[in-house]
């Protein structure tokens, strides 16, 4: 069945050219919404380093957003002209921070965020927690890193002191300040033990590598870090809760420090393998 067409021929191509006129129209329109946002990030993030007085941050972001910033001055965009007294004035205030200070300026900070350097940081290798967390200035990138013992690479950014301070509480909140149950990790350890052995074709009581239970972790347990799973083990250790089911969990050493896990306790030592004994 044919149906009536009541438009004339005129007035469809009419219709179909502006359908092509505004598909332009809507995508040039998107691409200057995704500008017009791209702007707005930018000056978010320069008012907050402006704010915390974090230069280095504030130098670091105008540099990498410099293909948006060529295109603004292009456009002559109405708020270039105060991006660049910013970024003037940033670079001028950044060249007169003495580096010989640095050390003790951290020191201070830290100390006030309750974050104590150990005794054997020197710069540019800075030490928390016992070593736990390592932190290394690059001072001609003028660059911050921050590592622990299993993440060599928690996080980097410009070496403004105060986001320093906040990287360092961040990632302290985040693997020392967790909620801990002795019982119900110790439960979780013993259950992955037996599901290793079982796919292993070993039976209970079997040396399994410390790294098989981290791998399987990180497979089936969401958001699983094996930095906060190395803190609950020796939070386990420490209080020597470590029999379950007439079976208790027997850590045992290694000196190869890729396979083991350096347990964070008064006695380090790198645990290699578990098993669990029949009390």
């Amino acid at each position: 069945m044919t149906t009536a067409n009541y438009f004339p021929e005129s007035l469809l191509n009419i219709a179909e050219e502006q359908t092509v006129n505004t598909v332009h129209k809507a995508k040039e329109l998107q691409v200057q919404a995704e500008e017009a946002a791209n702007i707005h990030k930018l000056w978010e993030d320069v008012t907050s380093f402006m704010k915390r007085g974090w230069l280095l941050h504030l130098l670091d972001v105008i540099d990498k957003q410099q293909p948006l910033i060529k295109k603004m001055r292009a456009d002559d965009h109405w708020t270039i002209s105060s991006l660049d007294e910013i970024n003037q004035i940033a670079q001028e205030q950044a060249a007169q921070i003495k580096p010989y200070k640095f050390p003790r300026d951290l020191e201070t900070a830290c100390q006030a965020a309750n974050l104590p350097l150990d005794r054997d940081s020197a710069h540019p290798n800075y030490k928390f927690e016992n070593g736990f967390f390592q932190l290394h200035i690059d001072n001609q990138k003028r660059i911050a890193r921050l590592a622990d013992y299993e993440s060599p690479k928690l996080c980097e950014l410009p070496a403004d002191i105060g986001a320093i301070v906040e990287a360092l509480q961040r990632e302290h909140k985040r693997v020392f300040e967790r909620k801990f149950n002795a019982k119900t990790f110790l439960k979780k350890l013993r259950k992955q033990y037996l599901d290793i052995v079982k796919k292993e074709k070993q039976t209970d009581g079997s040396s399994i590598p410390i790294r098989y239970i981290t791998r399987r972790l990180g497979k089936n347990e969401k958001g699983f870090r094996t930095d906060e799973f190395l803190i609950d083990l020796s939070r386990l250790v420490e209080q020597d809760l470590t029999e379950i089911e007439g079976m208790k969990l027997d850590l045992q050493q290694t000196k190869d420090s890729n396979k083991g896990i350096l347990i964070h306790i008064d006695n380090k030592r790198y645990i290699g393998s578990i098993l669990f004994k029949k009390v």
